[in-house]
């Protein structure tokens, strides 16, 4: 397949700044209109399968579990390091995806159209790649979860598709967003938690996730091993949670 070539996607970043609305054309028309530039891509043996259409906002009706699989099929030979190209993210939203991309993250209903575009036609980070990007979001929810050790696949998935605050609290911390290591293993502690009966609680995650924020910010967290990061954080996750039933 073909993907914007770097300048391109700079262009097409700067225009949608100015006009958000373009997310309304085809790839065809705003690569004409632009004169931009599509080179191939690394990986050449993609069947892309169609997406379903959310029928609705919720988690029941948005059909993002449904198509996390699709993504996952469709790009199954995708290598992390290549799943980092922002490139190819958004051409397959401008692109095969983008009546997915419209119908999942409609335009009208943003409060501001201009950011709306940048988070989920775009994926400057990793941040954005794991949490927002129409697309990328679906390949590395489901990347992740085939990561978790000891657990059911589909378990990790509700986990992170039907739990907002969960994920939320898992995806947007630099600690923890910044590395694949550092997040399964925290879905591998807080499923093992799960099976005590110590059900997740909004505040006390919070709680914990803020006690990785300081140990990884004087601790290389990624740097560790699977084995030593869940010695160092499987203690503070039912700190968290002690001390919050504590405090009450």
């Amino acid at each position: 397949m073909e993907i914007l070539s770097t300048e391109s996607l700079e262009k097409l970043r700067s225009e949608c700044k100015n006009n958000p609305n373009l997310v309304t054309q085809s790839l065809d028309e705003i690569v004409h209109e632009f004169n931009l530039s599509l080179i191939p891509f690394n990986n050449n043996n993609f069947q892309l399968c169609s997406l379903e259409t959310p029928v609705g906002y919720k988690q029941e009706t948005n059909k993002d579990l449904e198509n996390c699989k699709i993504i996952l099929e469709s790009l199954n030979n995708l290598t992390p390091a290549e799943a980092t190209d922002e490139r190819l993210w958004t051409t397959l939203c401008f692109g095969d995806y983008s009546e997915y991309s419209k119908s999942r993250w409609p335009l009208e209903n943003a409060k501001s159209a201009e950011n709306h575009v940048q988070l989920h036609w775009f994926a400057k980070s990793n941040r954005n790649r794991m949490r927002d990007n129409a697309i990328s979001r679906l390949w590395w929810m489901g990347h992740i979860a085939h990561k978790v050790s000891g657990s059911d696949y589909e378990s990790i998935l509700k986990i992170l598709f039907f739990n907002s605050d969960y994920r939320s609290s898992l995806l947007e911390r630099n600690s923890s967003a910044n590395s694949i290591k550092v997040v399964v293993c925290i879905l591998e502690i807080s499923q093992e938690a799960f099976k005590k009966k110590l059900e997740f609680n909004r505040l006390k995650f919070r709680n914990f996730m803020k006690l990785v924020d300081l140990i990884g910010k004087r601790t290389a967290l990624p740097s560790l091993t699977q084995i030593e990061l869940k010695e160092i954080l499987t203690p503070l996750y039912y700190k968290a949670y002690k001390e919050d039933l504590l405090l009450r």
